[in-house]
């Protein structure tokens, strides 16, 4: 499993759901983020932190989540030709769907498919309306969507480096509080197993 998480917009939740999807399927990440702080919150050998002038090492088997920073990085192109799936993060602001379009059409060269999550939503509505714009600007049926709400519990979890699921299960108070969120992550996992 080889998962690219890419926005050019900053910002958008995918360092979180770098730690997620990691923990989840006990993957490596590798954080091309020059401001990523992933190898702080994380166990040192589930990160592996990767300086702008670094090439990426080729990974030919093995689970691994790519975290890129909020630009567009060259070593895409390279990554890309083992990559099962890329999530594009957004939050559904004007401000980030402009930056989300031009990420798009950066991957959509790359013929692998495409996940975009609506991430940290206030208002279902806002969710909505925003996958509405983005279905009708790419015009293109083959991209999938999902959609995460704000959520507090998400910054916790990175934060202590556990996922949703684990902090849910580890105690039935907090089993009821995550009850939600946890159901929303499982629901997310069990769509990106479909792509690997």
């Amino acid at each position: 499993m080889q998962i690219i998480i890419y926005n050019q917009k900053g910002g958008v939740g995918k360092s979180m759901l770098a730690t997620q999807i990691s923990l989840h399927f006990d993957a490596t990440i590798f954080e091309l983020d020059p401001y990523g702080v992933l190898s702080q919150t994380l166990e040192d050998d589930r990160v592996y932190k990767i300086a702008l002038d670094e090439e990426v090492p080729e990974v030919s088997d093995g689970d691994v989540v790519y975290d890129f920073g909020g630009f567009d990085d060259v070593r895409l192109d390279k990554i890309a030709h083992n990559a099962n799936l890329v999530i594009i993060p957004f939050n559904p602001t004007i401000n980030s769907l402009g930056t989300t379009l031009k990420s798009y059409y950066r991957v959509f060269e790359l013929n692998l498919p495409i996940l975009f999550i609506v991430n940290s939503y206030m208002k279902e509505k806002d969710a909505e309306e925003a996958i509405e714009y983005i279905q009708e600007t790419i015009a293109n049926s083959d991209v999938t969507f999902f959609s995460i709400p704000n959520t507090r519990a998400l910054q916790t979890s990175e934060n202590e480096g556990k996922s949703i699921m684990d902090i849910s299960a580890s105690s039935p108070l907090k089993k009821h509080t995550y009850k939600k969120i946890n159901t929303i992550m499982q629901n997310l996992m069990s769509k990106i197993q479909e792509y690997i």
